[in-house]
């Protein structure tokens, strides 16, 4: 019998090589997915999005490392530290600078299973603070795995208090939308398409409009393993529209929005 056992140990390895990894996989940069991390499972997450683009030089790196952690096997948390640097040009002066966004908190409740059921769903809520800024953000998460195709929405409300020589509040409404396709089984290849509309309050303007709207699209390509993951995607804007657009009599918001968006997320299985 342990002759036995010891001739099936190459064969059981290469199963359990074989079984995913059990992890939070993202396939999109802007829309998140359903699934969330089970009872006790650890990932960390390193996240850099670049912003280019203004109406004078611009680029600007926005960097956030993020530690999720399974706290049942439909909740999980995760906890952010946000920095950024930037570069940009004010007439003829060309000016660099970073600093720290403050820290965040993540949490997502799973409802139904994107493969299983219908239709995959979780609430997600994220609060973010700094000295001069408080944030609180809520989403709707659907997605839905279909053959070799994944699809996925969120449905974003986000609100903002910060402090600019006065206090000043914003809301923020954005939907994702993305679909991808598996070219492999570890490869995808697909598209997202992402749209903000923000409206701010002020102790001169009370009434609350559209001041600044962008939408973006691109393309998104993902790559997982055993151990980890990545994705990335760039979504140039589009068009833009709001009050800051209409009075410009431009084409594009690049007084609130950026020409071109890039994102890259790297998944680290603990």
């Amino acid at each position: 019998m342990r002759q036995s056992f010891i001739r099936s140990l190459p064969a059981l390895l290469s199963v359990l090589l074989a079984v995913p990894a059990v992890a939070n996989e993202r396939h999109f940069t802007w829309s998140y997915e359903s699934a969330t991390l089970p009872a006790g499972a650890v990932e960390i997450e390193p996240q850099t999005t670049f912003r280019m683009g203004r109406e004078q030089y611009y680029l600007g790196m926005d960097h956030r490392l993020e530690f999720e952690f399974g706290i049942t096997d439909h909740l999980m948390g995760a906890l952010y530290l946000n920095f950024g640097t930037e570069t940009m040009r004010d007439g003829s002066n060309l000016t660099s600078g970073s600093q720290s966004q403050g820290a965040s908190a993540e949490f997502k409740y799973n409802l139904s299973n994107a493969m299983a059921d219908a239709i995959g769903s979780a609430l997600y809520l994220e609060l973010t603070a700094t000295p001069l800024e408080y944030e609180i953000e809520g989403k709707l998460l659907l997605d839905k795995r279909l053959g070799s195709w994944h699809l996925a929405s969120n449905f974003i409300y986000e609100r903002e208090w910060g402090f600019e020589g006065f206090w000043n509040n914003e809301h923020k409404l954005a939907v994702s939308l993305g679909a991808t396709y598996f070219l492999t089984e570890h490869l995808t290849l697909g598209a997202e398409v992402y749209g903000q509309g923000t409206l701010e309050q002020t102790p001169t303007n009370t009434d609350t409009t559209l001041q600044h709207g962008a939408l973006f699209v691109g393309p998104v390509v993902g790559y997982s393993s055993h151990s980890w993951w990545l994705v990335t995607s760039v979504t140039p804007q589009v068009v833009g529209f709001g009050d800051a657009v209409t009075a410009a009599g431009t084409s594009r918001d690049l007084t609130d929005f950026h020409a071109v968006q890039a994102r890259v997320i790297l998944g680290i299985h603990l």
